[in-house]
C-alpha cells in the first residue's frame, strides 16, 4: 500500500530575486549621489570655463540658500507633511531687512529670521491643533505671507547699503568656499544629528509613518509638528536673508519665487518619500547641489534654460518611480 503524498504548489517565483532587490534598493538610496558626480566630472570635461573658482564659488552661493530650504522641507514632509510657504517665507524675511536696517543690520538679521521662525509657528499650530491639512495650510501662507511682504515694502526693491553685514554674508568665502555654502553645511551636519540621535528627531519620524500611532503612544505630537514648521521656516527666513544679502537688496517680488517647488523636488530626488516616516537630509542637500549643478550647466552650453525645467519634471517621476518600486518589492 502506498501513501499518497499531497506537495503544496510551489510559490512563484519572484520576479525580482534578491539581487535585484539590492540593486533597486542601492540605486534608490544612492542614484542622487551617482548623478551629482556623474554631471560634475562632465561639466569638468565638457564645459568651457567650468574648472574655474569664480563658477564653483557661484555654484555654492547659488545651492546654499536651497540647501536649506531643502532641509526644512525634508522635515516637514518626514513627518507625512509639506510645506508650501518656504518661498513666500524667504520674500517676508527679505522684506523685514528693508524694514528694520535703521536698528542696525545686526539686529535686523535677528527681526528678519524671527519674523520668519513666527510664520512657522503659525503654521505648525495650524497643523497641529487645528487639525487643517498641511497642503491647505501652505497653500494659504503661501498667498498670504507673499502679500504681506509686498505690502510691507510697497513692493518695491530696496537697496541695502554696501560695506556692511550683509556685504559680508554675500560675498565672504573661506578658503575659497563661500561662507553662505560653509553654514549650509554645517546645517546638514547638524539636522542629521537631530534626526539620526535625538528623541525629537525620532518623536519626527513616528509621526510622519503613523500620526494616529503616535498619538496613542503618548508621544508630544503636536509639539513636534509645531518644531518641525518652525525650523522649516526658520531656514527658510536664512535662506531669504542669504538671497537678499548676495544680490545686494530686499526684493520680496522677486527672492523665493519657485523655491518650495525646486525644495520639493530635492526632497523627493534626494530619497524622502512623499508619505513620510523616512528622512534623508543628506540626500536632500546633495540633490539641492546637484539641481542647481543642472541649471548651471544649461546656461553654460548655451541650451535653453527652461529644458532644465523639464528635466528636473522627468527627474521626480523617475525618483517616485524608483520609490515605489523599491516599496513593492518589500
Amino acid at each position: 500500500m502506498s501513501a499518497h503524498v499531497q506537495t503544496r504548489p510551489a510559490h512563484p517565483q519572484d520576479p525580482l530575486g534578491d539581487r535585484g532587490r539590492n540593486v533597486l534598493d542601492w540605486a534608490s538610496k544612492n542614484a542622487v549621489y551617482v548623478a551629482l558626480v556623474a554631471l560634475f566630472i562632465f561639466n569638468l570635461l565638457a564645459t568651457r570655463g567650468f574648472a574655474s573658482a569664480f563658477t564653483l564659488q557661484n555654484l555654492l552661493f547659488s545651492a546654499a540658500p536651497l540647501i536649506l530650504i531643502a532641509v526644512g522641507q525634508t522635515l516637514a514632509i518626514g513627518t507625512g507633511g509639506i510645506d508650501l510657504s518656504v518661498g513666500s517665507v524667504m520674500a517676508f524675511s527679505s522684506a523685514t531687512i528693508a524694514l528694520y536696517l535703521g536698528y542696525g543690520e545686526a539686529a535686523t538679521l535677528l527681526i528678519a529670521v524671527a519674523a520668519a521662525a513666527a510664520i512657522g509657528l503659525v503654521n505648525g499650530s495650524l497643523i497641529a491643533f487645528a487639525r487643517i491639512n498641511p497642503l491647505i495650510t501652505g497653500l494659504g501662507l503661501l498667498v498670504a505671507v507673499r502679500g504681506l511682504a509686498q505690502a510691507v515694502s510697497g513692493g518695491s526693491r530696496s537697496p541695502i547699503p554696501p560695506g556692511g553685514l550683509f556685504t559680508w554674508i554675500g560675498n565672504a568665502s573661506f578658503v575659497g568656499v563661500p561662507i553662505v555654502a560653509l553654514f549650509a553645511f554645517a546645517t546638514t551636519a547638524a539636522f542629521i544629528i537631530l534626526v539620526r540621535r535625538t528623541t525629537f528627531g525620532r518623536y519626527a519620524l513616528f509621526a510622519g509613518s503613523n500620526r494616529s500611532a503616535a498619538f496613542l503612544a503618548g508621544t508630544p505630537r503636536n509639539s513636534t509638528l509645531i518644531g518641525v514648521y518652525i525650523a522649516s521656516a526658520t531656514l527658510a527666513g536664512i535662506a531669504g536673508v542669504m538671497v537678499s544679502a548676495r544680490i545686494g537688496a530686499s526684493d520680496p517680488s522677486f527672492i523665493g519665487i519657485n523655491f518650495e517647488l525646486t525644495a520639493i523636488a530635492a526632497v523627493v530626488i534626494g530619497g524622502t518619500p512623499l508619505a513620510g516616516g523616512r528622512m534623508s537630509i543628506l540626500g536632500a542637500a546633495s540633490a539641492a547641489i546637484f539641481l542647481q549643478l543642472i541649471d548651471t550647466t544649461f546656461v553654460m552650453q548655451g541650451i535653453n534654460p527652461a529644458f532644465s525645467q523639464v528635466l528636473k519634471a522627468v527627474l521626480i517621476i523617475v525618483a517616485l518611480y524608483m520609490q515605489r518600486s523599491r516599496k513593492d518589492a518589500r
